[in-house]
């Protein structure tokens, strides 16, 4: 069954961070997110019930992204609210 007046999800979205993070020596300027797989957000939702929301989070957007959760909790809250908006498409 085909969703109708839904705006089409990108594959992929960058976000340009805000505030660049800087962590041992690195810098990250961007979070580059593609679509989660099934497995993806079935750990996910595992962690969500065992961690909570934000930690839950922060290990996906790390798993889509590649980006250290340790740099996820350093980046601003509203990238982070942005990337979970984009990532929030795929479940619920």
């Amino acid at each position: 069954m085909a969703e109708e007046n839904k705006a089409e999800v990108p594959d992929e979205l960058t976000i340009e961070l805000r505030k660049p993070v800087e962590l041992a020596g690195e810098t990250t300027y961007v979070l580059e997110l593609r679509e989660p797989t099934v497995d993806e957000l079935d750990r996910f939702m595992k962690a969500l019930d065992k961690h909570g929301p934000i930690e839950a989070t922060k290990l996906l957007i790390s798993a889509v992204s590649g980006v250290s959760v340790a740099v996820l909790g350093k980046v601003g809250a509203r990238d982070f609210k942005t990337a979970e908006s984009y990532l929030s498409n795929f479940f619920g």
